[in-house]
């Protein structure tokens, strides 16, 4: 919650870019957008209330490209097991992540240019991936996969199919 001044300041900033982009987050955050201008989707309850593990669902999904949530070193926070799911999700699943304003600041930046030149050229612009990996995710994912997928056979059980 101090760090909720901040992340408003970010937005009044960050307003015009941030509007060619489909927001969301939690209740408090979306109503925060809301008041200044911005027209987030699929608003879900407040953080410690189950919104970042909504947040997470949507990361699963596929949904969210980034997350801005600016973490305040000074205090301790009562949901912080979510907020640390929340955070291993986004590497999981390789989501920018911006946990502060100067690199919230960055990962916009950067997105938006991305979003500039798609527009421009009709081809999609991200990042600069090793040849031979098309999915960064899946890439990170691939190790933990296998090793269920062996503890499974040992147990007798079947594979997973995802």
């Amino acid at each position: 919650d101090n760090m909720k001044k901040l992340m408003r300041q970010f937005v009044q900033v960050n307003r015009e870019l941030l509007r060619d982009f489909r927001l969301t987050g939690t209740g408090t955050t979306c109503s925060m957008l809301r008041s200044e201008g911005l027209e987030p989707f699929g608003a879900t309850v407040s953080g410690p209330l189950g919104g970042d593990q909504q947040i997470g669902a949507m990361i699963v999904a596929g949904e969210v490209t980034a997350v801005f949530f600016f973490r305040d070193p000074f205090s301790s926070h009562a949901h912080i097991a979510d907020i640390e799911a929340l955070s291993r999700l986004v590497d999981c699943y390789q989501c920018y992540y911006g946990s502060n304003y100067r690199s919230a600041s960055a990962i916009l930046s950067f997105m938006h240019g991305n979003l500039q030149r798609r527009m421009a050229t009709g081809t999609r612009c991200s990042i600069m991936k090793p040849l031979g990996l098309e999915d960064l995710a899946e890439s990170v994912q691939a190790d933990y996969k296998s090793t269920r997928a062996a503890a499974l056979m040992r147990s007798g059980l079947a594979a997973p199919s995802g």
